[in-house]
């Protein structure tokens, strides 16, 4: 009796087990065309976790002398750790969890081999006393990675605190920041199809993640914190770069949550919360007479509270180039100063800026369906030049009230467009618009920019977006040959790598003027 039991009991259990395997084929097969549909839509961006089956190689910075212990000093433990796994294909560069590791200004360079990891699962610090580091430049610098990721669960703080003592006053009503002699914290210089995700970002001396001259990269996920009054500590700067897509992060710092600056196109932000800061700038733009480019921006889900600007356009007088093709919408905003800011004067000196003719030119910007509370009363600012009005301005389904319940103000400048829907508070001198095509720039982005200009040598191969024409350098080097145009880095203020400003005609190392 009890073999007659026992027989269809096991049939009964090979079925089941034969089902299961079936199952999870089948799971497996759908999991693979999900894998493969990702990588066919992100061609540009390298997949974080590329195969199952492709083996990892671990490399912990523990193993190469780093101690957790935030005492000793990591800096040589992590270069050697890096220059070992960049060398790897598939490599993963390791800070483990619940440890703490100190270090001084570090240069991670490439190229590395494909699919490299690099994953902070523990607290990456920098020194406290400003004396201690090596540079007040950039105190981690990544550069010529392609389809690298930055990711993981931990910490890089930049302990900027005793960095920011002392570097602000006020001087004829406006408080003026020194943003010179202090470090960015993570900096990327000619990378493409990069992902940042998952990290905490803190109290960095100044700006906290900035890329240039950058291509396909995805922020996910992220948070970056510093107090409200930390000067100059901006979230995420993007300049002479193209092609990104920040998605969910949390941002929240003394400066602007994301800054978008000359030479970018193609930038893309979703679902961010933003908070306090002063909002998402495109610009500055334009400083000390400079051409600057600016285009297909698209601003979808986000969410200011108790911020010093909401979206905000600023460029100095002087300047030349454009900014265009740039929608705003599904915005709210909570008890924040200036929700919607085009400001074609500004200007950061002690004493005020020089009226000048020549202005960036704004076109093509949309704002639509902009919600919330403002601190200021005037929500809606469009302080245009007269002499380069902005153009092509689109209001549609606007509704803004000051803070306290009452209505706000529209202060129009020279700013030309239309408006749709219900628009509260209405601005004068934009048309009703009859049915419109909606702008679908975010869909087809086409670069203004022109892209075939090389503005360093043959070696690095990198493209310029700036809009401007190289100089006829013939006879222009005082007898010297060859000489050619090469575009320089010009800024007074800012670290050079961060601003192409103008041409020049070069010759063996030494500049000629056109």
């Amino acid at each position: 009796m009890a073999m007659k039991l026992i027989a269809p009991m096991a049939f009964l259990a090979m079925q089941l087990i034969i089902m299961a395997a079936v199952e999870d084929q089948s799971a497996q097969i759908m999991l693979d065309s999900v894998v493969e549909k990702y990588l066919r839509s992100n061609r540009s961006l390298r997949k974080v976790e590329h195969s199952r089956h492709d083996a990892i190689n671990i490399f912990n910075v523990e193993k190469y002398g780093a101690v957790g212990d935030g005492k000793h000093d990591c800096t040589e433990a992590f270069s050697t750790a890096w220059q070992a796994a960049c060398k790897n294909p598939s490599a993963m560069l390791l800070v483990p969890g619940s440890k703490k590791f100190v270090v001084n200004n570090l240069f991670f360079n490439g190229p590395c081999q494909p699919h490299f990891t690099f994953k902070v699962d523990g607290i990456i610090a920098a020194y406290q006393n400003p004396a201690s580091w090596k540079n007040n430049r950039i105190w981690l610098q990544f550069a010529k990675l392609t389809g690298f990721t930055l990711m993981g669960k931990g910490v890089i703080d930049g302990q900027g605190k005793q960095w920011w003592a002392g570097q602000c006053k006020w001087v004829n009503g406006r408080e003026i920041c020194n943003d010179r002699d202090r470090p960015t914290a993570i900096k990327f210089d000619f990378s493409t199809g990069l992902i940042i995700q998952g990290l905490k970002l803190m109290n960095s001396p100044e700006f906290h993640l900035v890329f240039g001259n950058c291509e396909g990269v995805k922020i996910i996920g992220i948070s970056i914190t510093a107090p409200r009054d930390s000067p100059n500590t901006d979230g995420i700067d993007i300049f002479a770069s193209k092609n990104f897509h920040l998605q969910k992060n949390t941002i929240g710092t003394g400066d602007d949550c994301v800054a978008i600056g000359t030479g970018s196109s193609n930038i893309v932000i979703e679902d961010l919360i933003c908070g306090p800061g002063h909002g998402i700038s495109i610009g500055s733009l334009g400083r000390e007479n400079s051409r600057a480019e600016v285009s297909y921006v698209h601003v979808n889900g986000a969410k200011f509270i108790d911020t010093q600007n909401g979206l905000r356009i600023k460029t100095w007088q002087g300047g030349s180039g454009m900014a265009s093709h740039i929608i705003y919408e599904n915005v709210e905003m909570i008890n924040s100063e200036n929700p919607i800011l085009i400001n074609q004067f500004y200007c950061t000196s002690a004493s005020a800026c020089q009226n000048q003719r020549s202005a960036v030119q704004i076109q093509d910007v949309t704002y639509k369906n902009i919600r919330g509370t403002s601190a200021t009363a005037a929500a809606i600012q469009l302080k245009c030049s007269d002499s380069m009005p902005c153009k092509d301005i689109k209001l549609s389904d606007i509704s803004l009230k000051l803070t306290s319940g009452k209505i706000a103000s529209c202060l129009n400048d020279n700013a030309n467009g239309y408006f749709s829907g219900h628009v509260i508070p209405a601005c004068k001198n934009l048309s009703p618009s009859a049915k419109r095509k909606e702008s679908k720039s975010h869909k087809h982005p086409k670069t203004v920019m022109v892209e075939n200009m090389r503005a360093y040598d043959k070696g690095n191969r990198t493209r310029i977006l700036l809009g401007s024409r190289p100089p006829n350098c013939t006879n222009k080097c005082h007898g010297c040959s060859p000489c050619k145009a090469k575009l320089v880095i010009v800024h007074r203020i800012m670290p050079q790598e961060y601003y192409p400003q103008r041409w020049i005609c070069s010759c063996h190392g030494k500049i000629y003027h056109p």
